[in-house]
């Protein structure tokens, strides 16, 4: 599934301590995990800019600190570069041909991330590989022994929301191809929340629609069953507020992270019509696997 991953730190959010967990990584099927750090500095166009070389290095140092023990088979990589995360993150991507970018991203709303930036949104329509959003404050509540645990297990159950829209069946199909024969992923679970508020659905009894979206569930999982195997599929169908619902079979059905995806994401088109995936992305304590249009293309 995923085999060369991208793990961008800037040393305060928690994703550092991965380097403490290279073998359970290892162990999950990474065969190479590669650190990004960016130092940033302010452009000035008066003077001589300041060389910032003794910082890079110093940041270079207590990088490589932390990646220990590596275990046999695994390589490993600590990449320190002056610039902006962005761009540091999408030369690393291609340095060493990562296929999976891990990031921390905190809470908050889409006001917010308009107003004060967000390296991860930023970088969603540049992306070709999956991205892995994590939350800085869980990984800093993880004991060291929690978090060797959830690097075994990544992956290992997936909740899909799913909706039938053409993004969802694109990645719907794009995993059919990702998962067979994998280890990282044991079961694959697709939701499909009835809203009875949505204009399409009023008049309808929730039962029918609900036996309805359950027929329908079936018949897209059909075709998949076969050919994800050893990964079991299973359907879910919840009544209420779609985002509502999402975060809280999440947490009622022991996920380890929440799969979407969305051409739509970070781009002005939110401000007119809200995003679901970019309200999972933004409020879900989950970690969430994002999968953007440049690699779903793939």
């Amino acid at each position: 599934m995923f085999k060369n991953v991208l793990i961008a730190t800037d040393r305060r959010d928690g994703l550092q301590r991965f380097g403490k967990c290279l073998e359970d990584l290892h162990s999950n099927g990474i065969e190479r995990v590669t650190f990004v750090r960016s130092v940033d500095w302010q452009e000035d166009d008066i003077g001589i800019p300041d060389d910032i070389t003794p910082e890079v290095q110093a940041e270079q140092t207590q990088l490589q600190k932390l990646l220990n023990p590596i275990p046999a088979g695994l390589e490993v990589e600590a990449l320190v570069q002056a610039g902006k995360p962005a761009e540091a993150i999408l030369k690393g991507i291609q340095a060493y041909g990562c296929d999976l970018l891990i990031t921390g991203m905190g809470t908050h709303n889409l006001l917010a991330e308009k107003l004060f930036g967000s390296t991860t949104m930023t970088l969603l329509p540049k992306l070709k590989i999956p991205l892995l959003v994590m939350r800085p404050q869980l990984l800093a509540t993880f004991t060291l022994e929690e978090l060797r645990l959830r690097s075994r297990h990544l992956f290992r159950c997936l909740l899909v929301p799913f909706d039938f829209e053409q993004p969802r069946q694109q990645l719907l199909n794009h995993l059919g191809h990702l998962l067979p024969g994998t280890s990282q992923c044991q079961t694959l679970t697709l939701l499909y929340v009835v809203d009875p508020s949505a204009r399409r659905n009023q008049g309808t009894p929730v039962e029918v629609l609900q036996r309805k979206a359950e027929a329908d569930l079936a018949q897209v999982l059909e075709p998949l069953s076969e050919q994800v195997k050893p990964v079991e599929l299973r359907t879910l169908v919840r009544v209420g507020s779609p985002l509502k619902e999402i975060l809280a079979t999440a947490a009622d059905e022991d996920m380890t992270a929440i799969a979407t995806a969305s051409p739509h994401v970070g781009s002005f088109w939110e401000w007119s019509v809200r995003s679901l995936t970019g309200e999972i992305l933004r409020q879900s304590w989950h970690p969430v696997l994002f999968f953007p249009r440049g690699s779903l293309a793939q």
